[in-house]
């Protein structure tokens, strides 16, 4: 698992993240999940997708290899200790929920749905969870892509790797929303993407500035809207 590529980023990921629709665990709960069941967080970073089943009264274990990103979940009072997606430290059969979310991608697959299968219970839930970007469409998402581009330290499609963001056999629901960002959480989440200049890197002052520019012609009322489809891939452990 890549442990180290968010270090430095656990603040603007905090501050700039979508958070994830209620409709997530609504659709878990109609397949079958109990209220209240115990949830492992896998890759958990700042806790955005545990916080979710956290508010929904679920028990919540937050599995964190980045110690930055672990830091900034146990500020909120989750139960966040070391471990990867490949290695969670885990009990067999312990969990009712096994949760990924925006993080699958970045692991060693194979070993990680093994791991995933080994610590699930015998009907348990495994989930993969992501918050997919709208990239076109208005003028606003059209040019920030291209800044996306501009500025990027690595290739997009490679880096957010969109072909790995499930497992086969899983099904499937998409939840459009939309994140509203004022000024700092908008700079904060272009900030947080891993494949973008981190605060005090080269490169990132004149990525802020781009994209204070961007603002600028952009909200309306101190804001700007950027649209998502969080995609909910789950199957059962056998």
């Amino acid at each position: 698992m890549h442990t180290h590529r968010f270090t430095g980023r656990a603040e603007s990921y905090r501050k700039g993240r979508p958070p994830y629709p209620e409709a997530v665990v609504d659709e878990l709960e109609r397949q079958g999940l109990a209220p209240g069941s115990l949830v492992a967080d896998i890759g958990a970073g700042a806790g955005a997708a545990a916080l979710l089943f956290l508010r929904r009264g679920y028990r919540v274990m937050a599995v964190e290899p980045n110690a930055e990103m672990r830091a900034a979940a146990l500020s909120l009072g989750i139960d966040a200790r070391p471990g990867t997606g490949e290695d969670t430290g885990l009990p067999d059969s312990s969990v009712d929920l096994v949760l990924c979310a925006q993080a699958f991608h970045w692991m060693d697959q194979p070993r990680a749905w093994a791991e995933f299968n080994r610590i699930a219970r015998p009907g348990g839930f495994i989930a993969l969870l992501w918050n997919n970007r709208v990239r076109s469409g208005t003028p606003f998402l059209d040019e920030l892509e291209a800044l996306l581009n501009r500025h990027s330290l690595e290739d997009i499609a490679w880096a957010e790797r969109m072909e790995k963001r499930r497992w086969p056999g899983m099904h499937e629901a998409v939840f459009p929303h939309v994140h509203r960002l004022d000024l700092d959480a908008f700079l904060a989440r272009i900030s947080s993407l891993s494949w973008m200049p981190a605060p005090g890197a080269p490169g990132h002052t004149e990525m802020i500035a781009a994209l204070r520019e961007l603002f600028a012609k952009h909200n309306h009322g101190g804001f700007v809207e950027m649209p998502h489809e969080c995609a909910l891939y789950w199957t059962r452990r056998a």
